[in-house]
């Protein structure tokens, strides 16, 4: 009998055992099919990260892409950066501040140094100073629901990186010429991200002969094609709409046709304080060079000078700059005034992106001009509107210069117009940001697994009833024959 009844303990135990191997199984498998249709019903990122390019030096981007039918504005996301792929080992992180608008279906790009631009694109240039050891951002959607009202940061979309292979983080190339493009691609060449930090990455680099073609970082090379390019997806035909008021003038900005794949322009210099006695320079001017082999298009683009008082002028429609020239726009016909004492003077383009900005400059000279050199800006006390610059003092300031991708038309009259050498172009800085706390994560596979763990505890407690049970009558007859001996 007492043999019976231990086989039968056994047996029960082993049963036990298996029904609870299967229960922690089905849970298990429940928490991943809850998640995967959580991740099913989650919309799409409407801006995903789609070029990651780290090096040790200058010539650090990261490429953005408008997944949506509508334009977004930019204003409403920001670049989270932290020093490491895992949070434990970050030792500092930074926001960066996204500005402007992009069109639909179109690329933003930030940058640190000069880049040679094949396709359409914006561009904000800024000093990002990525660790090129291990790193990782992620991309953070600003949603309020009513004015006034608390900002919640969404983390839409991310991507980590390490020198060497490791789990969880992409491996960076070791060629200085390469750069990560994410996968998979449509047929137009456009990434495909479903959910935030999905898909893969594929080092490619520019071809050596066809520096506009991008080809795998392997041997033999393939040609890999992208959604950066001048042309765009097909769309269905407009629809002609007939205006009761022919005059009217769309007042939606947009950038020049003319003006796509073209790089923009750049300010090469400013006369302040101009000497009367001056024969060349008597007038307040501000200089633009076009570094393009074609005419570019100043429709609708900005001027803005000032640091405290801010003064801005748009160029009328049908303003161009010749090829490959200088044109100075003097005070009478911008109406812009330049101070004499911290100054600065910036270039934006129709959809308010800042193209271009000049070095500050603390005190202007009399009949001296503010002229970009070989990426450094200094005063020169022989002012060349129309014409390359002369630089005559040495007293040199690092540039800052903000540069973007142009597009669209609007125009001015010029007094002059010279054709020159080309300049170097100026070294690339931009905005600074402040750090922020990274963004929490809610995690249901957590709450799941916690419950899974209370049901074994509570198994346990169960199987092994009979014996806690004798441990605690043991414990308590211990106690009665204490009090009897008391």
């Amino acid at each position: 009998m007492a043999n019976t009844i231990l086989v039968t303990m056994r047996w029960t135990k082993v049963i036990s055992l298996k029904v609870f191997t299967v229960l922690v199984f089905c849970g298990i498998l429940a928490v991943n099919m809850l998640g995967s249709a959580l991740a099913e019903s989650a919309p799409n990122p409407s801006l995903i990260i789609s070029q990651l390019k780290i090096t040790s030096s200058n010539g650090q981007f990261v490429t953005l892409y408008n997944t949506t039918n509508t334009v977004l504005d930019m204003n409403k996301f920001q670049l989270a950066y932290f020093n490491s792929y895992d949070l434990g080992k970050a030792t500092s992180s930074r926001l960066i501040a996204l500005s402007g608008s992009l069109p639909p279906h179109s690329y933003y790009m930030l940058n640190d140094s000069s880049l040679n631009i094949c396709y359409q694109i914006t561009i904000n240039s800024i000093n990002l100073g990525f660790s090129s050891v291990a790193g990782m951002i992620q991309l953070v959607s600003l949603n309020q629901l009513s004015v006034g009202g608390s900002i919640t940061p969404v983390a839409i979309d991310y991507a980590s990186w390490s020198k060497t292979a490791v789990s969880g983080a992409q491996t960076l190339p070791a060629s200085t010429n390469a750069f990560l493009l994410r996968q998979p691609l449509d047929t137009f060449g456009n990434p495909i991200v479903s959910l935030p930090g999905s898909g893969s990455w594929l080092q490619v680099q520019p071809d050596v002969n066809k520096p506009c073609q991008l080809v795998t970082n392997s041997s033999p090379s393939n040609i890999v094609n992208t959604g950066m390019n001048q042309l765009l997806p097909p769309s269905e035909p407009g629809v002609v709409f007939v205006n009761s008021q022919p005059d009217a003038v769309s007042s939606e900005p947009s950038i020049p046709v003319s003006d796509i794949g073209l790089k923009s322009p750049l300010i090469s210099e400013l006369l302040p304080n101009p000497s009367p006695n001056s024969v060349n320079a008597s007038e307040e001017y501000i200089e633009l060079y076009n570094p393009n082999d074609k005419p570019f298009d100043l429709s609708g683009f900005i001027l803005q000078s000032g640091l405290s008082t801010v003064h801005k002028y748009s160029f009328t429609p049908g303003t161009v700059l010749a090829p490959n020239s200088f044109t100075a726009f003097y005070t009478d016909n911008t109406g812009l005034t330049l101070s004499n004492t911290n100054g600065v003077v910036k270039l934006f383009d129709p959809l308010g992106n800042s193209i271009y900005s000049t070095a500050n400059y603390s005190s202007a000279k009399t009949g001296q001009a503010w002229a970009l050199n070989n990426g450094v800006w200094a005063w020169t006390g022989e002012p060349t509107p129309g014409a390359a610059n002369k630089i005559i003092l040495p007293a040199l300031v690092k540039t800052k210069a903000l540069k973007s991708q142009a597009k669209k038309p609007s125009s001015s009259k010029q007094k002059t117009s010279k054709t020159s050498k080309k300049p170097k172009k100026a070294k690339k800085i931009s905005m600074s940001n402040t750090a922020s706390e990274p963004v929490k994560e809610h995690s249901l596979q957590a709450w799941a697994l916690a419950i899974i763990i209370c049901l074994a505890l509570l198994y346990a407690c169960y199987e092994y009833r009979t014996d806690i049970s004798n441990k605690i009558y043991k414990l308590r007859q211990h106690f009665r024959n204490r009090q009897q001996l008391s």
